[in-house]
């Protein structure tokens, strides 16, 4: 059986995680900021959410990455198949 996940649950793990690091974020800086700076703590969220996504996420994006180029080339070889039945003068 194939190794490589579905593009469509690699992209759902990848969502998630990164959903729980803005949530994570979202409460430190609450926490460390207060609650009166509201706009402050979204923005930094957000910001902290997607830096350190780049890093602790890698393995993530690049199985999402992986999932999605194996389906592509799945696509391709299933349209050149279907191209070479239909191009075959014997069939």
């Amino acid at each position: 059986m194939d190794e490589t996940p579905r593009p469509g649950r690699a992209f759902a793990v990848y969502s998630g995680l990164r959903l729980a690091l803005l949530f994570v974020s979202f409460v430190v800086l609450r926490l460390i900021l207060g609650d009166g700076n509201d706009l402050v703590v979204i923005g930094g969220a957000v910001l902290l959410s997607a830096l350190l996504s780049l890093v602790l996420l890698r393995r993530q994006r690049d199985a999402f990455t992986a999932a999605s180029m194996a389906a592509a080339d799945r696509r391709k070889a299933e349209r050149e198949a279907r191209r070479a039945r239909l191009d075959d003068p014997q069939a």
